[in-house]
C-alpha cells in the first residue's frame, strides 16, 4: 500500500482515520504493530509513530505501554462531543437526557414493529438477570435504551443517541449502588417496556421520568 509523497505521517494518519471510520478497525480493536504498519504503508517507523501520536492527541487512539495502541473513538466529532459533555452540570445532563429519552420513547411507540418489541424484551430480561456490578448493570441498561432508540427507525436519532449514551453510561454508573435501588429501577424498566409494548405514551413518559430521577 504505497502513499504519495508529502507529509507521509499525515497521510498515514488520514488513512488510519478513514479505516476507523469505515469499520476496518472498530472501537477497542488493537492496531497492527509498528512493523506491520510500516509494511502496510511502506513508510518509516518515525512516520508511523507520528501518525499514531497525532490520532492519540485528537482522542481516536489510546496507546498502552507494552501492550499496543487501541481504537477508542470512531470519529473526531464523537471525541469533541464527549469532551463537551464532560464540562456540563449534572442538572443539564438530566434535562437533556429527559428530553431525548422521552422523544425516543414516543417515536418508538409510533414506529416500532413486533420484532422490535421482542428484541427490547430480550435485552431487558438480560439486563434484569445480571448481578449488582455497576459496570455490567450500566452497560446492560444502556443496551436496553439503545434497543428502544433503534425501534424508532430514525437513523439520525439512533446515531445521536449512540453519542450521548456513552456519556449517560458514565453518569448512570454513579447512581447504581444499592440492591434496593436496583430493584426499583428494574420495576420501572418493566413499566417502561410494558408501556411501549401497549403503546401507552403517558405511562411511558412517567416511567422514564422516574428512572432518570433515581
Amino acid at each position: 500500500m504505497k502513499l504519495e509523497k508529502k507529509s507521509l505521517s499525515s497521510q498515514v494518519a488520514d488513512k488510519l482515520e478513514e479505516m476507523i471510520l469505515n469499520g476496518t478497525y472498530k472501537i477497542n480493536d488493537k492496531l497492527p504493530t509498528e512493523p506491520e504498519l510500516m509494511e502496510m504503508f511502506q513508510v518509516s517507523r518515525n512516520s508511523i509513530r507520528e501518525a499514531i501520536q497525532s490520532l492519540v492527541q485528537v482522542g481516536l487512539l489510546k496507546s498502552k505501554q507494552g501492550i499496543g495502541t487501541f481504537v477508542v473513538a470512531k470519529e473526531r466529532l464523537e471525541v469533541e462531543f464527549r469532551n463537551s459533555l464532560k464540562k456540563v452540570k449534572e442538572s443539564e445532563v438530566e434535562e437533556v437526557r429527559n428530553f431525548l429519552e422521552e422523544y425516543i420513547i414516543v417515536s418508538a411507540i409510533k414506529n416500532s414493529t413486533e420484532e422490535d418489541i421482542k428484541k427490547i424484551e430480550i435485552v431487558l430480561k438480560n439486563r434484569n438477570n445480571l448481578g449488582n456490578g455497576p459496570k455490567e448493570n450500566t452497560e446492560a441498561d444502556m443496551n436496553f435504551h439503545m434497543a428502544i432508540a433503534i425501534a424508532t427507525h430514525n437513523s439520525l436519532l439512533i446515531d445521536l443517541y449512540k453519542y450521548v449514551a456513552k456519556y449517560f453510561q458514565e453518569f448512570i454508573a454513579s447512581k447504581i449502588i444499592a440492591k434496593e435501588n436496583n430493584e426499583i429501577i428494574d420495576r420501572l424498566h418493566w413499566d417502561l417496556f410494558e408501556a411501549i409494548k401497549n403503546k401507552n405514551v403517558e405511562r411511558a413518559k412517567k416511567a422514564i421520568s422516574e428512572i432518570i430521577k433515581l
